[in-house]
Order: structure tokens, then C-alpha cells, then sequence
């Protein structure tokens, strides 16, 4: 998974890429990088860590004053032969520079950025930037991508932005924009960031899937290359996106807000854990920080109850679960969470968090809350089970068997529970009750890793 960012302004448009960039560092931790086309060049940046590091006073001798249309992303994924993005692509005719989230291989060993540069090289040797993009996104049609590119004509030294979204807009691209500048980021709530530090946007949209935009000295245009099969990642709404952040309309913070909703009324919780009766005050509902957040306050107010703070986050150490190797996910956990033992000591921690992949982080978290002297553990988890790996990633094994499908909830939960032994009760949402608490279309949801069933067939 990668942040991407992109901007044209002839108005100091380096300084804000990296404010926007900064917005979307919660997506990407591994590398950091940027491309910057002016002045008839077209320069990249990039390194290993977060953006703070990657970037620093001595930057500005790099970057060009007059540098106007700049690329960018935050990375979480391990480097791709050696390459860091954005990636540099040349012919005799262009230089581009590219970034993207999502997944497009050929089958052949390449992956995402190659292979569309490559498709782009093979394209510009007979056509314009526009039909080329146009055609690579017809070739990678069964791929998913949003992708923020630069080409440079190098003979007469002038750069154009293109946006692409893939036609089912697996992962989210949010585009602002006035008259003379734009502003394209992976989530909405950096450009929020951006205008609240001076930054002027007249109007906000989400990238249609299957379309492109394209800003140049002389233009701004969107053109739809392919009809829409929108098939958006429901995990956005569950645990990649900022609170902050709407997507598709739908504001993150709300929708799991109604996730927690949901599961007190799914489980009945009120009778379950005797709020009515005043048998509540030996209990203490806490999050787990960040993405439980919200869910948490949603359970509070349905139950008509107070949460606490109980697990505290180091938020230098970033997200856990986009940690490829299990062993250092469950020392970052460990190095991540502490606990408040004044909340949890002799009590039942009702601890709210918004899934459980691998069990990994969720059994280091309750484990420690254990030595801390909870009495009891359960899980309230916003997302339905989940039983296959994402097809982005076929290797990974969510710890929920598909054996389990066809058994009710609670069924599944306590079976869960019971690979997990610091954990005394798990209960999900139902996949019916995520999608109303997200309030898109069934239809317009990827839910693969619950269902199996992929947007790719059919």
C-alpha cells in the first residue's frame, strides 16, 4: 500500500506536496519519494523511511525554485528491483516519472510501477500522452490503481500532470483544485490540511473510476476511458483511512461510529454486559488506538456508557499490520501499545479494534492488558470475519478458517477466541452490517477477503 500526492502550482508547489505527503504517511512507511518537472527538468528524490527523514534542509538545494508540477508518495511496500518511487521512465520523445497504490503485474515478474512505465515507453513512440494513457489503461483493465504521473516533452521542455484511476476503484484518489492549481492526494483530509494552512480549493472530488485527469499550462480535463465497475475496498472505511478523511462521499469517522452501533445491536450488548441492570460499573470500554477509535464511541453511545483510555500508542512506530514479518509485528505491538493499569486492573476490558487478520497484534494487545490485571478480555471488532487473504496478497492466512463460514457469529467468535488465549470473547459485525454502516451500494463494495467473491470476475 503507498500514499500517493500530487500538485501543480507555479506557487511554491514542492512545499506543498510535502505537507500533503505528511497527510498520507499513515499509508506508507518504508520509503518516501518525490518527483519535481520545471524549468525544462524533470528531477526524483526519494530514500528509505518516512517522510521526515527522507526529507530535510537539504533538499532545497535539490529542488528548483521554480519547480510546478511535483509527484509524490509515502511507500509501504518493499522496493521492487532495487527501485524506489516515483520511478523514472525514458524515451527518445519523454521523460515520465510515476507512482501508484495498488497491484498490476504481467505475469512475467514486473510489478505495478514497471509495468506501467514500460506499457507507457512502448505507447509514446507512436502516440500522445493522452492516447497512451488512455490505452495502458484499457491493457491493465483487470489491474487496480490509482497512479499520478508526470510527462516531460523533452523537445520542448514542457510537463503535464495525468491522474488514472482504475476502473473499479479498488483504493481511493481525491482530487482539489482552483483555476491555476491542483492538488491530488490518496484521502481527502490532507487537502483539508493544506487549505487550513492557506491553500485555496474551489471544488473537491473523488477520481472517477476508469477516467483520467490531465493539468497543464493550457488545460484541465477529465476523460471517462472505461465504464465504471466500482468495487471500493471496504477496508478503507474499516482501517486505511484517516477519520478524518471522506471517501465517496462517506466520512471514515461516521461510518465506523456505525460499525460500533452496529455491534451492540448485532449482540445485544446492553443485556450482555448488564448496562441496563447498573452491572456495568466493573467493566471499562476502551479502544484500540488509532482505527478503534471511533468504533469505540460508537459502541459508548449505544450502550449509553463512557469509554476510558487504557491502551496507549507510541506513534512513532506506525502501523503494525502492513509489517510483512510476523515476528517483528508482534515486538512492534509490544514496543507500540502500552497499557494504563489503573483502567484495567480487576476489571472486564471491553476493548474495542477494528479487525482481526492474522490474531498477531490482537493477542499481543490483550495479553499485555492481561499482565496488567484485566479480569477478562473481549473483542468488539468492527469488520466481519475474515477468511480469505487479499488478492493482492494470496499468501498472507487470516486466522478466521473458512471452515468456519455458514456458523453463526457468536460461533465464529468464540472459535477465534479460542486460538487466541489471552482473549476470553471476540465478536464481529456481520457483512450486511458493514456495508449499511459504510452506506454505499452492495454492488459498488469489494468484500473479497469476507466473501471470496472478486471483482475481478464476472
Amino acid at each position: 500500500m503507498k500514499g500517493v500526492v500530487g500538485v501543480y502550482s507555479k506557487d511554491n508547489a514542492v512545499q506543498k506536496a510535502l505537507n500533503i505527503l505528511y497527510g498520507v504517511q499513515h499509508r506508507g512507511q518504508e520509503s518516501s519519494g518525490i518527483s519535481a518537472a520545471g524549468d525544462h527538468s524533470l528531477r526524483t528524490w526519494n530514500g528509505p523511511g518516512l517522510v521526515s527523514k527522507v526529507f530535510h534542509e537539504q533538499i532545497k538545494s535539490f529542488i528548483h525554485p521554480n519547480d510546478y508540477i511535483v509527484i509524490g508518495c509515502a511507500s509501504g511496500e518493499n522496493a521492487k528491483n532495487g527501485s524506489l518511487p516515483p520511478v523514472e521512465y525514458e524515451n527518445e520523445p519523454y521523460k515520465i516519472a510515476l507512482v501508484l497504490d495498488g497491484h498490476i503485474t504481467d505475469g512475467e515478474g514486473s510489478f505495478n510501477e514497471e509495468v506501467v512505465g514500460k506499457n507507457l515507453l512502448e505507447k509514446l513512440k507512436v502516440s500522445t500522452p493522452d492516447q497512451a494513457v488512455a490505452e495502458m489503461m484499457k491493457d491493465l483493465s483487470d489491474s487496480y490503481f490509482s497512479l499520478v504521473m508526470i510527462f516531460l516533452d523533452k523537445a520542448t521542455g514542457s510537463s503535464e500532470l495525468f491522474v488514472a484511476r482504475d476502473r473499479r476503484g479498488v483504493r481511493p484518489l481525491f482530487i482539489g483544485h482552483n483555476r491555476d492549481e491542483i492538488f491530488v492526494a490518496s484521502e481527502s483530509a490532507p487537502l483539508d490540511v493544506l487549505e487550513a494552512m492557506g491553500g485555496h480549493i474551489e471544488k473537491r472530488l473523488d477520481v472517477k473510476p476508469g477516467s483520467y485527469v490531465v493539468k497543464s499550462d493550457d488545460r484541465f480535463e477529465e476523460r471517462q476511458v472505461l465504464e465504471p465497475r466500482p468495487a471500493h475496498c471496504v477496508f478503507e472505511w474499516v482501517y486505511f483511512g484517516r477519520p478524518d478523511s471522506v471517501m465517496e462521499g462517506k466520512n471514515v469517522h461516521f461510518a465506523r461510529k456505525r460499525l460500533g452501533h452496529a455491534l451492540v445491536e448485532t449482540h445485544h450488548l446492553k443485556e450482555e454486559y448488564g448496562v441496563d441492570d447498573r452491572k456495568f460499573g466493573n467493566s471499562a470500554l476502551i479502544p484500540v488506538p488509532d482505527s478503534g477509535r471511533s468504533v469505540c464511541t460508537g459502541v459508548a453511545e449505544a450502550l449509553g456508557v463512557t469509554h476510558d483510555e487504557g491502551v496507549i500508542k507510541n506513534a512513532y512506530l506506525g502501523r503494525t499490520y502492513i509489517i510483512d514479518d510476523p515476528d517483528f509485528r508482534k515486538i512492534a505491538s509490544d514496543l507500540k501499545h502500552n497499557i494504563i493499569k489503573e483502567t484495567v486492573s480487576g476489571k472486564r476490558i471491553i476493548i474495542c479494534d477494528d479487525s482481526i487478520v492474522r490474531g498477531t497484534v490482537s493477542e499481543s494487545v490483550a495479553k499485555n492488558l492481561r499482565e496488567a490485571g484485566a479480569a477478562e478480555v473481549d473483542f468488539l471488532v468492527s469488520y466481519a470475519p475474515i477468511y480469505y487473504p487479499c488478492f493482492s496478497d494470496p499468501h498472507d492466512k487470516p486466522l478466521a478458517a473458512a471452515a468456519y463460514k455458514g456458523k453463526t457469529l457468536d460461533e465464529i467468535g468464540d472459535l477465534v477466541a479460542s486460538n487466541l488465549p489471552s482473549i476470553d470473547k471476540v465478536r464481529y459485525n456481520s457483512p450486511d452490517s458493514v456495508i449499511r454502516a459504510v452506506g454505499l451500494p452492495t454492488s459498488h463494495l469489494c468484500m473479497f477477503c469476507v466473501t471470496g467473491e472478486s471483482p475481478f470476475e464476472g
